[in-house]
């Protein structure tokens, strides 16, 4: 078929070859259905073996240009709906996944066909799994390639565990980028591309352990430093099928192939960069601010039974000047926009960033918390307001409420009161979400409906709205609603709100208190797409879960859609290999049993 023929070379029009990268340029509802195609494309093209015969060729890189939503939740349940029974386990090819964390191109669209670039993303950071130097020298050189990033002056920066100790991380990646720098191994003849490209992970090993043992030399007298250094290193021969064979002395001047060819313990903490793709799904802004907006706007108090159920509302175009409502200027202006987007964006969602981050990551890195708030203006106002989500999750309790029900539920009830004896007790009404715990919250939520509403590059953009021109009255008075179909809806609700509330349920909040401003706009908004994705107020009972007992969570990306219920199986699911390669654990068969792969 036409994607198989793309990927692999074969009768594809440019005859390039096999593919060495894979973009999804599409909205995050899309991805799960894109993922299911690329699976079975590839899973037919390796059995085919036209994925490239040579193990020791460069992964294919799978990625999305904006990885919210769950990126790699997804591609680890596409892969395993799609993989045949007589997969072996191990891709002839190896594959990588990759995404960015903002769409790395400030456009808009206002007719169909017709898309006006204002700029680009200042800052361009991204996930890859697997976590290592190879997979990020790799993924650097092909963005950088497909982006322009050399021609624009853009820099790429990594996520996670390894990222710059500024993103949370340990400063593995900057590290790295400084040796490639200062060798130019970023080319095609340097040690990680030529270990990657022609002499595979043995290759790697000989050249790790004679630099090792020319530097242990060193340092025990044998020979001197200097000669450590201009030692020759075993060359890498090239791989057979290339049409000739030739040697390159890989040992640089100085040693410093180790920090390429070693793993770091935060590569090895977290393997398949989960972390990393989990910062995309937690500081995606879009998530936040449309799902907020489209509450405020479309409200009619003259008419509160009929917007309840559609959220159909009165539009005058001659009076208001504009055919229909502009989604940020007129959306954003609304004080309820301001007041939802801040208690949500800097409350909510920084309860469950602070507890999820301080049970799955080692203790000392934040990655997740070291990029809230999306923007770097906003994340340090919020900082020096002393609203961080370290901040948030302290005040509020709910941290340390995660941390001891997770330990009860390991330990048990009576270990939790021995390892916390003689501690500072939290009382139970100061636990949980309260007025007056975001400071100066008032303050940032008109900075956060001015800012939008004032925008010049957004005050254009119109709401996506169905009219109903049989309403249409003589002054031009019409009767529209919003659509729902578009993608403020089925990308920021089930993939954005959705995937927070689904988090702090596993995590033991109790939503109605704690989470009672998300969970009112995915109410609001799910009645008008004539949806259940969490329980409405009516339908919940003492012991009810309001996301895992929901009709409809299972078209959500919430943990709960996955068959994830509770913090140790989060940790399992993430263990599962991104492109289903390692033998099946636990997790793989409460995801088979979960109601997604049902539905499915």
């Amino acid at each position: 078929n036409p994607l198989e023929r793309a990927i692999s070379g074969v009768h594809a029009p440019d005859n390039g070859g096999s593919a060495d990268i894979i973009i999804l340029a599409c909205p995050v509802s899309a991805h799960f259905a894109l993922l299911r195609r690329i699976a079975k494309a590839m899973y037919n093209l390796d059995r085919k073996g036209l994925l490239g015969r040579s193990p020791a060729r460069p992964p294919i890189y799978i990625g999305s240009l904006y990885a919210a939503g769950g990126f790699d939740w997804m591609s680890r349940i596409a892969f395993l709906k799609e993989r045949p029974v007589d997969f072996d386990g191990a891709w002839k090819r190896s594959l990588g996944l990759f995404g960015l964390k903002a769409f790395p191109y400030l456009t808009k669209s206002l007719k169909a066909g017709e898309v006006t670039l204002h700029g680009r993303f200042p800052q361009l950071q991204v996930a890859v799994s697997p976590s290592n130097a190879g997979s990020r020298s790799r993924v650097k050189m092909l963005l950088d390639r497909v982006l322009q990033n050399n021609e624009t002056g853009k820099k790429l920066e990594f996520l996670g565990l390894s990222s710059n100790e500024m993103l949370g991380g340990d400063g593995t990646c900057e590290e790295e980028l400084q040796v490639m720098k200062e060798k130019d191994y970023t080319t095609a003849s340097s040690a990680v591309a030529a270990a990657n490209a022609y002499g595979g992970a043995k290759s790697a090993m000989i050249i790790a352990a004679q630099t090792h043992k020319q530097i242990k030399n060193a340092k025990e007298g044998g020979v001197t430093a200097s000669a450590a250094a201009a030692a020759t290193a075993p060359p890498i021969i090239m791989a057979a099928n290339s049409g000739h064979s030739s040697t390159k002395n890989l040992l640089p001047p100085k040693p410093a192939l180790d920090t390429l060819l070693t793993q770091s313990l935060a590569d090895r903490a977290d393997p398949l960069s989960s972390l990393a793709f989990l910062t995309c799904t937690l500081n995606s802004t879009n998530q936040i601010l449309h799902p907020c907006i489209l509450v405020a706007l479309f409200r009619d108090e003259a008419n509160p039974e009929r917007n309840e159920q559609d959220g159909t509302i009165s539009w005058n175009p001659t009076k208001e000047l504009t055919p229909l409502p502009r989604f940020y200027a007129d959306g954003a202006a609304k004080i309820e926009a301001g007041k939802l987007i801040t208690a949500i964006a800097g409350g909510e969602m920084y309860f469950v960033i602070d507890a999820l981050e301080r049970l799955l990551s080692p203790r000392g890195y934040d990655p997740i918390a070291a990029l809230h708030g999306g923007e770097p203006v906003g994340r340090k106002i919020m900082n020096v307001l002393g609203n961080s989500p370290h901040d948030l999750g302290s005040r509020s309790g709910l941290t340390n409420l995660a941390l001891k029900t997770e330990f009860a539920k390991l330990y048990g009830s009576e270990s939790v009161k021995e390892a916390t004896a003689g501690g500072a007790s939290d009382e139970e009404d100061t636990i949980g979400n309260r007025a007056g715990l975001i400071n100066r919250e008032k303050l940032l939520a008109w900075c956060m409906s001015t800012g939008l509403s004032r925008n010049s590059r957004l005050n254009a953009v119109l709401s996506p709205c169905i009219v109903d021109e049989s309403s249409r009255k003589e002054d031009g008075t019409i009767q529209i609603k919003p659509n729902t179909q578009t993608r403020f809806f089925t990308d920021d609700t089930q993939h954005g709100l959705c995937i927070v509330l689904g988090l702090a349920e596993l995590l033991g909040f109790d939503l109605e208190r704690d989470m009672p401003q998300a969970l009112y706009v995915v109410r609001r908004l799910q009645k008008w797409m004539k949806k259940e994705f969490v329980l409405p107020q009516e339908k919940v009972t003492a012991g009810s879960k309001i996301v895992s007992d929901a009709k409809d969570v299972s078209e959500t990306s919430a943990p709960q859609a996955f068959g994830v219920k509770s913090v140790q199986e989060l940790k399992r699911f993430l263990q599962l290999d991104v492109f289903s390669e390692t033998p099946e654990l636990n997790a793989e068969g409460v995801l088979k049993n979960s109601g997604l792969m049902a539905r499915l």
